[in-house]
């Protein structure tokens, strides 16, 4: 009976889900810290002319929709395996930087999704690729070096006689 009800449970949830979470610890963190987080979860064309590129300074702070988790450094958030992230640092006389926080297959991870095809867990592994189980973020921790603004040189001065 116990092997009927483990059997049955393994169908239904995802043995990565089950075995690894569907959050992740990430830690933020950035020199000198004290910088300000923020984020928008990744969906580079979820609509028509939205693809967001990392390249354009404050890319993650010019998009208000699909916010994504906030803090101050250094800084510890459990982020959704399944979400990728626009990650934005910004301190007072630094320059922003916007970074990705990406995804990757974890071994373990791997190990639990193949557990739903030992057992032919076809809801398993429905349940495993939504939630991001498998995956793992990367890179973890996400730390990032702020560069002080350059400052403008002085006006030149003029001499009189």
């Amino acid at each position: 009976m116990k092997w009927k009800i483990l059997a049955a449970a393994l169908a239904v949830a995802g043995c990565a889900t089950v075995t690894r979470g569907t959050t992740e610890a990430v830690v933020f963190d950035s020199e000198p810290s004290g910088a300000e987080m923020r984020s928008l979860v990744f969906n580079p064309c979820s609509e028509p002319h939205s693809c967001i590129d990392v390249n354009q300074p404050n890319a993650a702070v010019d998009r208000e929709h699909h916010p994504g988790p906030a803090c101050t450094t250094p800084c510890t958030l459990n982020v959704p395996r399944s979400q990728e992230l626009i990650v934005t640092f910004s301190k007072a006389a630094d320059a922003p930087q916007t970074v990705k926080l990406g995804r990757k297959i974890a071994g373990t991870g791997a190990a639990g999704v193949a557990g739903n095809v030992v057992i032919d867990g076809v809801a398993g592994r429905v349940t495993d690729t939504a939630t991001g189980a498998g995956m793992d973020h990367d890179p973890n921790p996400l730390k990032v070096v702020l560069r002080p603004v350059a400052a403008a040189p002085p006006p030149a001065r003029t001499r009189t006689r």
